[in-house]
Order: C-alpha cells, then sequence, then structure tokens
C-alpha cells in the first residue's frame, strides 16, 4: 500500500482529539472517528501500523481487525502534528514532499514551521 501522508496526519489528529491520560483512543470498524471518514478501514489500520513503526504512536493493540486501541501520541508525534497542524504548512509539506518518505516529510514540516513561526 502506498503511504498517504493525509491518512497519517487525520489519525495523529484523532488519536490527540480522543485519548487522555486515563482513556485510550479506541479506533472501531463500525464507528470511526470523523477524522477517519475519508478513509478505507484497511488503509487506517496500515497506516496505524506506520505511525507506530516510525514512533510517532505508541501503545497500539489490534482486536481481530475489529477495533485498534492506540494509547497516544509519542512526544516525536506530538512535535510532527503541532508542525503540520497550519494548513498552509501542510499544503507546502504535501507539495514539497509529494512521493517523500515519512521521515523527510516530518523534516521538511519542521523546516517549514521553523520558518513560519522565526518571521
Amino acid at each position: 500500500m502506498q503511504l498517504s501522508p493525509t491518512c497519517i496526519r487525520d489519525i495523529l489528529i484523532a488519536v490527540e482529539i480522543h485519548s487522555d491520560f486515563h482513556t485510550c483512543t479506541q479506533y472501531k470498524v463500525e464507528n470511526p472517528f470523523p477524522e477517519l471518514s475519508g478513509h478505507s478501514h484497511e488503509e487506517i489500520l496500515y497506516h496505524i501500523r506506520q505511525c507506530e513503526e516510525s514512533g510517532l504512536i505508541q501503545g497500539v493493540h489490534y482486536d481481530n481487525g475489529r477495533h485498534t486501541d492506540i494509547a497516544d501520541l509519542t512526544p516525536v508525534g506530538h512535535e510532527f502534528l503541532a508542525n503540520i497542524r497550519n494548513d498552509t504548512i501542510w499544503k507546502k509539506v504535501l507539495s514539497k514532499g509529494a512521493g517523500a518518505s515519512l521521515s523527510i516529510l516530518m523534516e521538511l514540516a519542521n523546516q517549514l514551521a521553523v520558518k513560519l513561526f522565526l518571521n
């Protein structure tokens, strides 16, 4: 499956919104979060795994493909989301980083955020 930066961003946003210190995010096939409505179930599961393996989210537990628990964002996940939350930066990341790896997208987002906030 091809990497979808938009799906990754949507997952990070959903985890940030729906988890706290006491509650993990529980993605359910039959009742997905509105932030994930533009993605298929298989796409979401694939990108949850990519987020976990890239160190953006932690505490992931799969239950027979029907629901997936995600404990929280990692510090790296919070930083990446903070850098891409701004729609202007996000659009620039997508245009400049088309087809790039996740690590390059993260670096590009960091560079663009630094430029925005230092100017």
